[in-house]
């Protein structure tokens, strides 16, 4: 809706921008042809022109361009409608959190128990187990086998040592390795002092020690009349200490008996009874001073 007419912009003071403007340039352009000439004027007038020059330029150029006034009759331009600018989203910032320092936890070392050290006893010197041995009493002939119908074959004096290794089945000998000797022989049990229980001493058989040299017995034989059987056999050739070994095991009251008997004879009657549930045998050697031959085995009758 038009309230009034208001004075263009391009009048001022009822005179045209645009007229204005001409005359102004007209009488800058006279000034510029006056300057051209200042060597015809004299000194003060080509100052004063100067600056009358430099007001009129700063003046003119403070008029706004002009334009044409509009008629009565038309109407005042109308604005030509520009586009609605729709506003850009502004980016909202967001805001990121920093990063918090996360003190790392120590690890806290658990308490482990610890035992109170026990006293510990302190060991006692265990005294360490001696081999069975056998302290002679008197002086003992040590023989080829347990009895005394064996020959000798080393001696152990009074309160001299022998390792204890076996012993016959009754304990009545024992075999023993004499401290000074290199092979074992047979003490009798009542002239000697054992450091242990002969319990604990094993029963043994070894073989009897023969010598190559002395030879066997030859024609032995046996016969039975009722419990006495009699062993029989050749002569052996002539040598010094001459003799024969009967070595048997008998019936004797309902039990068994091994027996060893020497004699110079070429016979020999043993009793044996036929109670026993166990078989009797026997066998005969030939010794001398040498030793003894190997045994020759009796066909019991």
């Amino acid at each position: 809706m038009r309230l009034g007419r208001a004075e263009p912009a391009d009048y001022k003071g009822g005179v045209k921008r645009a007229d204005f403007r001409r005359g102004c340039a007209k009488f800058v352009n006279a000034l510029i042809w006056a300057l051209f000439l200042r060597p015809m004027l004299n000194r003060s007038i080509s100052i004063l022109l100067g600056l009358l020059l430099a007001l009129l330029i700063a003046g003119c150029s403070t008029v706004a361009p002009t334009s044409e006034a509009p008629s009565d009759t038309e109407e005042p331009p109308t604005a030509a409608p520009t586009g609605t600018t729709t506003p850009s989203p502004t980016p909202t910032a967001t805001l990121t959190p920093s990063p918090t320092i996360t003190s790392t936890p120590t690890i806290t070392p658990t308490a482990s128990f610890t035992p109170t050290p026990t006293e510990t006893a302190t060991p006692t010197n265990t005294p360490t187990a001696l081999p069975p041995e056998i302290t002679a009493d008197v002086n003992l002939n040590c023989r080829y086998g347990p009895d005394s119908a064996y020959l000798y074959a080393w001696g152990v004096e009074e309160a001299r040592t022998a390792t204890l290794d076996g012993r016959n089945y009754n304990s009545t000998w024992l075999w023993v390795q004499p401290w000074d000797a290199l092979f074992h022989c047979w003490v009798t049990a009542s002239g000697a002092t054992p450091n242990v229980e002969y319990s604990a001493v094993p029963v043994v058989y070894p073989p009897l020690l023969t010598n190559p040299s002395v030879a066997p017995p030859k024609g032995v034989s046996a016969s039975r009349s009722g419990s006495s059987v009699t062993i029989s056999w050749s002569p052996a050739q002539p040598s010094v200490e001459l003799g024969y070994l009967i070595e048997a095991r008998i019936c004797s009251g309902g039990f068994p008996l091994d027996v060893a008997i020497t004699t110079t004879n070429t016979s020999y009657t043993l009793s044996d009874a036929t109670s026993c549930s166990a078989d009797s045998y026997g066998q005969v050697r030939v010794q001398n001073k040498l030793g003894y031959s190997t045994a020759v085995k009796v066909s019991w009758p």
